[in-house]
């Protein structure tokens, strides 16, 4: 699997990796990432198409998706730990 670009975007950082017959698009907002894969195909060749295909309604419903998935950690911790306050979102590098 190979990087082939990027799709730039304030919300989060999206990379396109490419291996075979399939592009793969990972969206990372701190310590969340979501993946989605693509074949390749007569309309999606490339990096230009990748960034077409990906439109800011999708790019929205991914960051709705981001905060669900932190109000789910938090309440996981909150039953864990006790107190989700002592939690914070740190982005590990």
């Amino acid at each position: 699997m190979r990087i082939v670009g990027y799709i730039e975007n304030d919300a989060c950082k999206v990379t396109v990796f490419h291996q075979g017959l399939r592009f793969m698009v990972k969206f990372e907002d701190g310590l969340y990432e979501q993946a989605f894969k693509f074949r390749e195909s007569d309309k999606i060749k490339g990096l230009n198409d990748i960034q077409n295909l990906i439109d800011r309604p999708f790019i929205d419903e991914v960051m709705y998706r981001f905060s669900e998935m932190r109000q789910s950690t938090g309440k996981l911790l909150s039953r864990f730990i006790g107190d989700s306050a002592e939690y914070e979102d740190e982005e590990i590098i």
